[in-house]
């Protein structure tokens, strides 16, 4: 009996340990600043990263994907799902936030 329920649960553990956390909104903030900073072609304010971030955060990526941008944003490690995802979520983010911005 103590089997049967023990089985489930260890895997669900296991499962549990090879997921990524969700970022912090300031963490992701950061890391779409930090790489803002290094392309001279682009002028990115605090606040509009902060936005890109919540934004990215509100989206359907993954917290694997989103630890991934956090992690590097220029080369993220994302779900191979959600390559096809990732870009166009971003540019959609930062349009919002920057056009909104301005």
């Amino acid at each position: 009996m103590l089997r049967q329920w023990l089985v489930p649960v260890l895997a669900g553990l296991l499962l549990l340990v090879g997921c990524a956390d969700r970022p912090s909104p300031d963490a992701l903030a950061d890391a779409i600043a930090n790489a803002a900073a290094a392309d001279p072609t682009v002028d990115l304010t605090p606040e509009q990263a902060s936005c890109i971030a919540n934004r990215l955060l509100d989206s359907g990526l993954s917290d694997t994907t989103l630890e991934g941008l956090t992690e590097d944003f220029d080369n993220p490690e994302v779900l191979s799902a959600e390559v096809d995802q990732v870009e166009p979520t971003v540019a959609e983010a930062a349009a919002a936030c920057v056009v909104a911005d301005e």
